[in-house]
């Protein structure tokens, strides 16, 4: 135990001198009022201790103390919820592997914590045995788990599964340093039963009218040696059979890929099935067929990267626009570019205007022609020359240094809207240019810049809404170690080329001058995809509000009708309709502003997934290696009873003392306080009796 002030300990003396001065100055001409000396001295004395322990409480005095806690073992159970798990109850009872589970956690809660969690695509913290979810990924459920239990006492993780997993890496693959022990639960059915199944299709998802694309399907066949199949390609649009072909299933796993060139010749989202046929005897007939929709555009819009010197950034951006097929992206360095402006839709300036190369000539073209421009300002980028060329962002710099900035985001922005729920401040910092920022009319700061622990309202990443044509700045470079941390935390690129490709669609699409718009980002959803419309609304200034309410009529293709209120945000419409079920919708969005009705309205597509459904057959080898790989053990569902003493017999699964050093204000404690009432009651009510006041 250890006792501290927040000054020199002969404070403490002062407190005791100054108590004892108010004592004797409140009742240096009162000894004669009192019957006797002992009374007297009893009423000083209570002055003294009080007044002597209120001034040490003004000392901040604290008490750090060792505190020590036992914490028991932490064991997470995971169920997995997936859709797949349906056909494992075809041969097992689900009340009583539901009553059994319930069972074993109980008795398990007696000796250890007990959290219990579901998963399928995502964890949920939640337990509803009614295997319904769309998607199985079981190495993103155990890293979550070991990630959150960090910090605690995690000893022990039961995963009750399958083994069939369609999303993330293989769970035999976790890098994860845990150091307790999975036990797994086998809940399937490992027999091969005969299956013809369409496996995998690969199409893009985006192509261009005039241009070829390739649709490739992988067929299988389980169980059906000697069989023969035929595969059908039907095109919904044009309600014909485009395709087919025969397979013979020579061995018990047989296999086929086959492609299929087709010529994008109409505008619009192109349906397709693929299907095989189905064999005597086949049970899951659900996997005979598989959907895909290509999405037939137009128009194809160019945007020029043009940099001053070669950069890793500009791979970046590039990297990330190419995922959008509707852009054709261009690299060149300034001084081999000779193309024409007019050619493009948007320019990228990475580090120009610079003192070798100041662009004058291109930005010139570019503004009269309402071309937008995306400028990148980086070491090199000639500050002066950059303040001249545009009104955007005005840049202040006394010398020519950079700070390390992070990125931090600003909820008012409203340009667009971003579906991605990662924090930005774990990224690394871009290198901005030191100084002072002041954003020009008519912009709106997507990022601000933090720097250190220091929030600041300078822009980092910021847009600017002209009558002509569209400017947009990002005042740091760095944007390659962005892509790359987030591929090293989450093993994809989302977070950053949202950011890249939405600010590339703004920028890059020709102004629209109706007063009322909506938007969706894409027109062909998956059924487990969130559905989020956009809407602006402007006044006769071309200010945009959101004073009057907008209501959305939905229809799916039965005509039924769904009414909703977008919701107002910062000074546009946002409207989540959530997940919808598989089909095609249209919608209209009305709203009335100053005696006029306005209108807006769109289609878009919502497409089923099975791929639950693709692969039935359980996967108990997987769950075997990984509980051996994590020091546990492979069980059946008849043996879950015998679960619970397996546990008990595991030295991984031991309490652990814990100590931390509890530091405690005595300012703090009530009963101080009420030590301090109790004095000062005693004392008035001994003045009472003695008749003075």
């Amino acid at each position: 135990m250890n006792f501290s002030i927040a000054y020199p300990f002969w404070f403490i003396l002062l407190c005791i001198l100054a108590g004892a001065f108010g004592a004797w100055w409140l009742y240096r001409n009162q000894q004669s009022n009192y019957s006797s000396k002992g009374i007297f001295a009893l009423v000083c004395g209570l002055r003294f201790l009080m007044l002597s322990i209120a001034l040490f409480l003004l000392l901040s005095p604290i008490l750090r103390y060792i505190k020590r806690t036992e914490e028991r073992p932490t064991i997470v159970f995971l169920q997995d919820n997936s859709a797949s798990q349906k056909f494992a109850f075809k041969k097992i009872d689900s009340i009583s592997y539901k009553q059994s589970i319930n069972k074993l956690l109980q008795e398990l809660q007696q000796d250890y914590n007990i959290k219990t969690y579901s998963f399928g695509g995502q964890l949920n913290d939640s337990l509803p045995f009614n295997y319904n979810e769309k998607g199985t990924d079981i190495s993103n459920a155990l890293e979550v788990i070991m990630s959150a239990y960090e910090s605690q006492n995690l000893s022990g993780i039961i995963l009750a599964s399958d083994g069939i997993y369609n999303k993330g890496i293989s769970p035999l693959s976790l890098q994860y340093p845990f150091k307790g022990s999975i036990y797994t639960i086998g809940v399937g059915d490992t027999t091969i039963q005969k299956d013809a199944l369409v496996a995998r299709l690969f199409a893009n998802k985006v192509v261009y009218l005039g241009d070829q694309f390739v649709i490739r399907a992988d067929v299988s066949a389980h169980a059906c040696r000697g069989n023969n199949f035929t595969i059908t390609v039907f095109n919904h649009n044009s309600n014909r059979i485009v395709a087919t072909q025969s397979f013979n299933a020579k061995d018990d796993k047989a296999s086929k890929s086959i492609e299929l060139i087709l010529d994008a010749k109409s505008s619009g989202i192109q349906h397709f099935s693929i299907s095989i046929s189905k064999v005597e005897g086949e049970i899951n007939t659900v996997n005979n067929m598989q959907d895909v929709y290509v999405e037939v555009m137009d128009s194809k819009e160019k945007i020029l990267l043009l940099a001053n010197a070669p950069h890793p950034d500009i791979f970046a951006i590039k990297e990330a626009l190419t995922k959008n097929k509707n852009y054709k992206v261009e690299v060149a360095t300034a001084k081999d570019f000779k193309g024409q402006v007019n050619d493009y839709n948007l320019i990228v300036l990475h580090n120009i205007p610079s003192a070798s190369f100041n662009a004058s000539n291109i930005i010139e073209q570019a503004s009269k022609l309402g071309i937008s421009l995306w400028y990148i300002v980086g070491a090199q980028t000639a500050i002066p020359l950059f303040n001249k060329v545009q009104n955007c962002l005005q840049i202040q710099a006394g010398h020519y240094t950079q700070n390390e900035v992070q990125a931090s985001l600003n909820s008012d922005f409203s340009f667009f809207t971003t579906n991605t729920s990662q924090s930005l401040k774990s990224l690394p910092p871009l290198a901005s240019p030191f100084g002072n920022y002041t954003p020009g009319p008519a912009t709106q700061t997507l990022m601000k810049q933090q720097i250190g622990n220091v929030s600041t309202n300078y822009p980092l990443w910021i847009m600017q809404q002209n009558s002509q044509a569209k400017i947009g700045v990002i005042a740091g470079e760095g944007l390659w170690r962005w892509r790359l941390y987030n591929y090293n935390q989450q093993k994809n690129y989302n977070l950053t080329d949202e950011y890249i490709i939405k600010t590339a669609q703004y920028l890059a699409v020709k102004q629209d001058k109706r007063p009322f718009r909506t938007n969706l980002s894409k027109t062909v959803y998956e059924e487990n995809e969130l559905i989020v419309l956009d809407a602006e609304l402007y006044n006769e200034n071309k200010e945009l509000i959101n004073t009057p309410d907008i209501t959305v009529s939905l229809l799916d293709e039965k005509n039924a009708k769904q009414t909703f209120t977008m919701n107002k945000e910062s000074n546009s419409y946002s409207l989540n309709m959530g997940n919808l079920a598989a089909g095609s919708y249209t919608y209209q969005a009305n709203t009335s502003w100053n005696g006029k009705t306005h209108h807006s309205s769109g289609n878009f597509k919502v497409v089923a997934l099975n791929i639950e459904e693709v692969n039935t057959t359980a996967d108990f080898g997987m769950l075997n290696s990984l509980a051996k790989s994590y020091q546990g053990e492979f069980l059946y569902p008849h043996e879950i009873g015998t679960l619970k003493g397996k546990i008990k017999k595991n030295s991984n699964l031991k309490t652990v003392l814990r100590t931390n050093i509890q530091s405690e204000p005595l300012i703090n404690w009530k009963w101080v306080f009420a030590l301090l009432a109790s004095l000062l009651a005693a004392e008035w009510f001994i003045r009472k009796r003695s008749g003075n006041y």
